[in-house]
């Protein structure tokens, strides 16, 4: 029987990240994706704007959809306000236990800089991270939650060994391609005192918008077929790393284009070239 799967995030038109990236992703690994859709983002003329759904109707789609059983895992993206993620931790501790949930703490979006997040930081690290199974921040959010600055492959250990003292089982930090070196290395630390580095050869390709979304709803796949973490982490960078590497650009208006997440499906078929 096809297993069901949950993301609360946000719709991106473009179909970058959000709701649209987590569902196709969810494709890829069979399961039947389900949605709560927090807010909605535009791009126009360099205008990136986020339109929150209202709170209420938040509840309403999270009552509809854990009502239902069988889901394997949670993934949670972008809540555009202090409300929303109050609201979202308040609703999944009192009606999901015992779920693989992956928090990725979108705070610092690639499209702007002036996004207020202080308020966003706090209700973060107080309502959201405690109910984690994982947490995948990537440099600049690892820093806003740490409160360290990263320079290094042993500041981003340090910095998620920090992230983690705020309740999550797992922190998995990306380094990306912020990181000095000619390889990606994301470092996945636990409760248990379990610490690894994971590496990916870095990518010329600018076709990596919604990698952190994507990798977070590969990591929720993976637990949702009852993988052990490490494997997860490890399978779910790969499936990113495929999807980079045979993106999807926009036109000459876009600087970066889109994760593919069809790319490992396409190689193992044969349709594209795995190089």
């Amino acid at each position: 029987m096809v297993r069901k799967i949950v993301t609360i995030a946000g719709s991106d038109s473009l179909a970058g990240g959000g709701i649209q990236a987590d569902l196709a992703t969810f494709d890829e690994y069979y399961f039947q994706g389900l949605s709560v859709i927090t807010s909605i983002v535009t791009v126009i003329d360099d205008d990136f704007t986020i339109h929150p759904v209202a709170p209420k109707l938040v509840l309403e789609q999270m009552q509809s959809i854990f009502a239902l059983e069988d889901i394997a895992a949670v993934k949670i993206g972008l809540l555009p306000s202090q409300a929303h993620i109050e609201l979202v931790a308040n609703f999944l501790r009192e009606h999901v236990q015992d779920t693989p949930t992956i928090v990725d703490p979108v705070m610092v979006f690639k499209e702007t800089d002036d996004a207020d997040t202080t308020k966003m930081v706090q209700a973060m690290r107080t309502n959201l991270l405690p109910i984690a199974t994982v947490v995948t921040p990537n440099l600049p959010e690892a820093e806003l939650l740490s409160g360290q600055p990263i320079h290094s492959s042993a500041d981003l250990t340090n910095a998620a060994k920090q992230i983690l003292q705020l309740g999550s089982q797992a922190v998995y930090a990306k380094g990306g391609t912020r990181l000095a070196g000619n390889q990606v290395s994301d470092v996945l630390v636990t409760q248990t005192g379990f610490e690894a580095i994971y590496t990916q050869p870095k990518l010329t390709a600018k076709t990596n918008n919604g990698a952190g979304c994507t990798l977070s709803a590969a990591i929720a796949s993976n637990l949702g077929q009852a993988q052990p973490l490490a494997d997860a982490v490890q399978k779910a960078q790969a499936f990113v790393h495929a999807g980079i590497a045979h993106g999807v650009p926009l036109n000459q208006s876009f600087d970066i284009g889109n994760v593919w997440q069809g790319a490992q499906r396409a190689i193992r078929e044969g349709k594209i070239d795995e190089n």
